[in-house]
């Protein structure tokens, strides 16, 4: 088993968007590995935490898988909490195989994670498992499997995904939880023997978000509703909701999908495995160096990729190939877009 640290984990492209859950649901200690498809722990990632307590993520991984049905799953931390109060595992998956695994450990200190950070953890759940399978070379379709798609005429595969329903709240003008609703309960079956409470608050960098947001509005006033794109796995939608008793913030947290996924991308214009694997680390941030190392490959080979997706989108540059893809020439302007 590879082992790595925090130091030098954000070569890692998973370690941005580890890093954004982090941000959002706060641990005490945390640890997170890819799964190889032998089903071998590699690239650990953590918090401090002695070599012992990485090493068990392994013996986690092999507990929750036991318990689960393959896929996708969120639940109570099975393995030993030892001086943590609390636990939550991430199990993210595709349809073919396992991707990672994140545990978050918590002690009485930071207190039970709340309903609304498992609401979040949730819609991470699958944002990270679309991520990790994004950046896994995947073998090309069989024969009759492209000829089922073009029979139904589905560009985007076989397996086009309905976007998830997300988390809705009413925040008062302190910003306080009112109401919430959540289309997410069945997944969190697996939840029930873990000591939660219920959220008065939204996560902090959720509720700076809607401060932001919000920051203009007045009972006197027409208020706008506002977007915002906080972490990377997040989008947030703020609109006024009025009543007998004044003002209220409507807030609608739902997973952040690009206009066009990368699977539907490399179908519409015949990009190969290799380069949908170039593509998603262009498109979290990596330099040409970066991109090289993590492959495995030159940089004159990413360079040669990079020119070969170019001409296949009719791209004139990289922020030209990076904008068709995620088509945001034909997405309309957002109110407000942070960064």
């Amino acid at each position: 088993m590879e082992k790595t640290d925090e130091k030098g984990a954000s070569s890692d492209p998973a370690y941005i968007i580890v890093s954004g859950i982090l941000g959002v649901v706060p641990a005490s200690r945390w640890s997170f590995a890819r799964v190889e498809p032998s089903g071998e722990l590699v690239s650990l990632l953590g918090s401090g935490g002695n070599g012992e307590a990485l090493s068990g993520l392994a013996d986690e991984f092999k507990l929750q898988r036991a318990q689960g049905k393959p896929g996708p799953r969120i639940a109570a931390t099975l393995g030993p909490l030892d001086e943590f109060a609390s636990g939550i595992t991430l199990l993210f998956a595709d349809a073919h195989a396992n991707l990672g695994i994140l545990t978050l450990l918590r002690t009485e200190n930071l207190g039970p994670f709340t309903s609304s950070e498992v609401s979040m953890l949730t819609l991470a759940l699958d944002a990270v498992s679309d991520h990790l399978s994004s950046l896994r070379l995947q073998p090309p379709a069989k024969p009759d499997a492209r000829k089922k798609s073009q029979k139904t005429g589905n560009a985007e595969g076989p397996e086009a995904k309905a976007p998830p329903e997300g988390a809705f709240y009413v925040l008062d003008g302190d910003l306080q939880i009112v109401l919430a609703w959540s289309f997410e309960d069945q997944r969190r079956i697996a939840l029930t023997g873990l000591r939660t409470r219920i959220a008065e608050r939204l996560p902090a960098v959720l509720e700076e978000t809607v401060r932001r947001l919000t920051s203009a509005w007045s009972s006197e006033a027409i208020n706008a509703p506002g977007v915002a794109h906080p972490v990377s796995f997040l989008v947030v939608r703020t609109q006024p909701m009025s009543g007998p008793a004044g003002l209220f913030i409507g807030v609608h947290i739902d997973r952040f999908l690009p206009a066009n996924s990368l699977t539907g991308v490399a179908a519409r214009y015949h990009i190969t495995p290799r380069e949908v694997q170039v593509l998603a680390l262009l498109l979290d941030g990596n330099r040409l160096d970066q991109i090289a190392k993590q492959l495995y490959i030159t940089s004159s080979t990413v360079q040669d990729h990079i020119k070969n997706m170019l001409g296949k989108t009719d791209s004139r540059n990289r922020s030209e190939l990076i904008a068709r893809v995620l088509g945001w020439e034909l997405r309309p302007r957002a109110a407000v877009r942070l960064s």
